[in-house]
């Protein structure tokens, strides 16, 4: 299945990593679909709307 790694970044500060594995396998798969799993844990984790919306992303193949 396909896993990337997303580096996320507040206020130029790095906050963590996730590792995203993504189901889809008959289906186009775009780093954005991997921003949206990432923002979507970011607010499981407790991060604010406002901390999600100014987070920038950094989306790179799993080592």
């Amino acid at each position: 299945m396909p896993t990337k790694q997303i580096d996320v970044f507040l206020r130029d500060e790095y906050l963590r990593s996730y590792s995203i594995v993504l189901g889809f396998v008959n289906a186009p798969i775009f780093d954005q679909d991997y921003v949206d799993r990432a923002r979507t844990q970011m607010q499981a984790d407790g991060w604010s709307a406002e901390e999600v919306r100014q987070a920038r992303f950094v989306v790179r193949e799993d080592d």
